[in-house]
């Protein structure tokens, strides 16, 4: 289809006055958003714990379990994002603890880092312990500590007393063997699990 030469030259001023007049850095940092939301989808799983289950739906949950992983991709997208956000502001659809346990990538050889997010929905003896990758549960080494601007939503290697309504993060290292890519292995927390395919 062709455009009259009048019509083509109004799009192409039309395209030129936007690029002028938008911030190039919002637009860079759409971009990433974009491409750091599509890895995170393959990235997350999630389930409820302690529910009554009925006709498939999880009522009266103490809470939500929900698992990221943080291999290579995400952690360089994460990283693509937070410096083009020094440049036009914050983001706030990533949450920055995203931003800090992914910084950890690589500081261990032949680990990959994980972070649980928790949502108590009541009150709830949190336990590290009870956190599962691929049957592996980490230790107190394997914890990731202090790289959170907020110390209380943090959570610790142990037994943490969590109040209703508290949403907490935990990052952990699991050992690489434990998240083969293209296997199916379960995320847990105590007795509930959920599998997940490793991107």
């Amino acid at each position: 289809m062709k455009f009259p030469v009048r019509a083509a030259g109004n799009a192409i001023l039309a395209l030129t006055t936007l690029l002028l007049f938008s911030r190039p850095g919002a637009v860079y940092a759409s971009v990433y958003l974009g491409n750091v939301e599509k890895l995170l989808h393959a990235r997350t799983s999630a389930f409820w714990y302690d529910a009554d289950r009925l006709d498939g739906l999880a009522l009266n949950s103490r809470g939500k379990v929900t698992f990221l992983y943080v291999d290579g991709k995400l952690a360089g997208a994460l990283s693509r994002l937070k410096a083009q956000q020094m440049e036009s502001g914050p983001t706030p659809e990533i949450p920055p603890q995203f931003f800090a346990y992914s910084n950890k990538y690589n500081s261990r050889k032949k680990q990959a880092i994980f972070i649980a997010r928790i949502d108590a929905l009541k009150m709830w003896e949190f336990d590290s312990g009870k956190i599962s990758v691929g049957g592996y549960s980490p230790s107190e080494k394997d914890i990731i500590r202090g790289v959170s601007d907020n110390p209380n939503a943090e959570l610790r290697h142990g037994t943490t007393e969590l109040p209703k309504n508290y949403r907490g993060y935990i990052g952990f290292f699991v050992p690489v063997g434990n998240v083969t890519p293209g296997t199916n292995i379960k995320l847990g927390y105590g007795e509930e699990s959920v599998e997940w395919l490793v991107p």
